[in-house]
């Protein structure tokens, strides 16, 4: 057995929690790898296994690679493996939880192969009981390696911005976190004025975006985990939108029209240097980093019409990526830099679509009308964006493999402007 142990502590926050998103599965997929979740045994006076096997069993679906089950009638003490093969089950999860002290807890996580009738995983893991929801996360991404061989992004955040009516009937803007399934959400800030583009840096620990708090569109940098000011950029002249960060940490894209055009500027935050990228008439912007720092992606209208290129960061050497369709934006590359995640207009509607990169097919993943926003998970496996729905912006995530989709849409006003962010550190 491999022993392992992980105390996992819930992070405390001044700020106060808003709403939670409500989650509506749209689509599910039938080819999916079934999986058979057994009841977690219980020894001790334990709380939150049914709420573990919960979120697992919703994790591993959302991902459209597997159907995932909880099968109380199973009996975990005489394992019928032909059984598991009729039913073509590919692997069966099972977990005891222990209680060791007033906070702390074992839980001990086994995955079975039916076919080999072997044991893939067994480990064990010491919890803190105020962290239920991120060892659930936690434990679902080990799952998820363990069966496919990739990392998994379910102990990761979301950073989004919620759109509602005071009592007063003003708008009301707030910048928004949340795990990776839209739940345990908290409030990073909130505005009268438009807050636009959140995005998380690299090492999950800072979100840039662009709030209009001063009369004019500025970046700002909010730290969400620690007792810190938040900092804002220096101004340009002109407007200032759609940040990106570098793959090091430390450096910010942004489009600026400080010297009359809408041109892509890279600011580096410990030099506190501006260096433009782009030098060209048309309109550049919405830059996106590949995951290995040496590309960018960016929109331009430099053809005539709204398309995607590439830019080689070492040789400034610039490509163009799109050629189907007269309207294609907000690019993002996959986490392996292979393909592109975009906005693409088919007749009158917008929609998420993913392109290869190297063939430079285009596959459309949505059917609605006005999606936006587009946005890998880490693992590469889900895209979450914004779209309109009964003419209120929802977030949608949509999963690679089989089209799985659920959507998250807030009871007290509209949600836009999805970021996904990396592993957590």
């Amino acid at each position: 057995m491999i022993l392992s142990r992980l105390t996992l502590l819930i992070l405390l926050f001044s700020n106060f929690s808003w709403g939670v998103l409500e989650v509506s599965v749209i689509k599910n997929e039938d080819n999916a790898l079934p999986v058979k979740i057994l009841p977690f045994q219980i020894i001790g006076s334990v709380q939150g296994g049914d709420l573990i096997e919960k979120i697992i069993t919703n994790n591993l679906n959302r991902t459209g690679h597997f159907s995932a089950k909880v099968d109380p009638s199973f009996d975990k003490n005489v394992i019928n493996f032909s059984q598991l093969r009729s039913e073509k089950f590919e692997a069966l999860v099972m977990a005891n939880l222990e209680k060791k002290s007033e906070k702390i807890f074992d839980i001990q996580l086994k995955l079975i192969d039916p076919y080999s009738e072997k044991t893939i995983m067994n480990k064990k893991y010491a919890v803190h009981d105020s962290g239920i929801r991120r060892t659930a996360h936690f434990l679902s991404d080990q799952i998820y390696e363990s069966i496919l061989g990739i990392r998994g992004s379910f102990d990761t955040r979301l950073a989004y911005v919620t759109v509602s009516k005071n009592s007063h009937g003003k708008k009301e803007y707030r910048l928004e976190i949340s795990d990776s399934d839209a739940q345990n959400p908290k409030t990073i800030t909130t505005s009268s004025d438009p807050i636009l583009s959140p995005v998380w840096s690299p090492d999950q620990n800072k979100i840039a975006y662009v709030s209009f708090r001063n009369l004019r569109s500025e970046v700002f940098v909010q730290y969400p985990f620690v007792r810190r000011k938040t900092l804002k950029l220096p101004y340009f002249d002109g407007i200032a939108s759609s940040p990106s960060w570098h793959p090091d940490g430390n450096k910010l894209a942004i489009t600026l029209s400080k010297d009359g055009n809408k041109d892509i500027y890279l600011y580096d935050m410990e030099k506190k240097s501006l260096e433009r990228i782009t030098k060209n008439p048309s309109i550049d912007t919405e830059a996106s980093f590949s995951s290995d720092g040496k590309k960018m992606v960016f929109t331009s209208n430099r053809s005539g019409q709204v398309q995607i290129y590439i830019m080689d960061l070492e040789s400034k050497k610039i490509s163009r990526a799109t050629y189907e369709g007269n309207y294609n934006a907000k690019a993002v590359f996959s986490p392996d830099g292979k393909s592109l995640a975009l906005v693409h207009r088919l007749g009158k509607d917008y929609r998420v679509g993913i392109l290869d990169i190297q063939t430079r097919d285009l596959t459309i993943l949505t059917e609605n009308e006005l999606d936006e926003s587009p946005f890998f998970a880490p693992s590469g496996d889900m895209i979450i964006y914004s779209t309109n729905k009964k003419n209120r912006g929802i977030l949608s995530v949509v999963s690679i493999i089989g089209r799985q989709t659920f959507e998250l849409s807030s009871v007290n006003g509209e949600v836009r402007e999805p970021s996904w962010s990396n592993y957590s550190q």
